[in-house]
């Protein structure tokens, strides 16, 4: 959309209305300009809300928060600018201690049909601090990668990334097109390391159609 607005619909517009020797071209070029600003001010805010402004860890899954998806919407959060041409923040998501706060956050969510606390920054800890807690959530290789596609795609990324399966820790990870991928971490570094085209929820659903449970060697 920036582009377009940049390097189309501006001079596509000044081509339409110059004519040499107009009188109020002048005029006519400083309008254009104006809308031209209007409109890529207007691209820019669009892309700022579609943003991913974190990575949330929420029970054993990441969910990529949009800017526009934090509740209550802050426009100016402190992190914002920071985060607007930057990776998603990662961080994790824990209930409040307190039980009535649990509670009352529970009702809020189920009953009144509020947003759930991965898109809630208050509730939002600090992703280091958690690190072995989230790991030991880690999706198991043997389900996950137990079909002969899935096991295909987990060779190629060791491949491109010289390492083996003990190395990384994987995770389902629901991104801005709600589709559901497995979200690959270095064990070392503690970093993300890529993403893999592949459903975390295969064993489930491989499960779900024979109705009994799949053994894996």
């Amino acid at each position: 959309m920036l582009v377009f607005v940049d390097l189309v619909l501006g001079p596509l517009l000044v081509f339409i209305v110059f004519k040499e020797g107009k009188k109020y071209l002048k005029f006519d070029i400083n309008v254009l300009l104006g809308i031209q600003i209007i409109a890529f001010a207007f691209g820019a805010y669009s892309l700022f809300l579609k943003h991913p402004a974190y990575a949330v860890f929420t029970g054993d899954r990441f969910t990529l928060t949009n800017v526009s998806e934090i509740y209550p919407y802050q426009p100016w959060h402190k992190d914002f600018s920071r985060l607007f041409l930057s990776s998603p923040m990662l961080v994790i998501a824990k209930l409040p201690d307190d039980e009535q706060q649990k509670s009352n956050l529970i009702l809020d969510i189920v009953l009144n049909q509020q947003p759930d606390i991965d898109k809630r920054p208050q509730f939002y800890h600090a992703f280091a601090a958690h690190i072995d807690t989230i790991f030991s959530k880690s999706l198991s290789v043997e389900n996950v990668f137990s079909d002969e596609i899935a096991k295909q795609k987990l060779q190629q990324f060791l491949k491109q990334n010289n390492g083996k399966v003990a190395d990384y820790a994987f995770f389902p990870l629901r991104g801005n097109d709600k589709k559901d991928v497995i979200w690959a971490f270095n064990r070392k570094t503690t970093l993300p390391v890529d993403i893999i085209e592949s459903d975390p929820w295969l064993i489930q659903e491989l499960q779900q159609k024979t109705q009994q449970p799949l053994a894996i060697n």
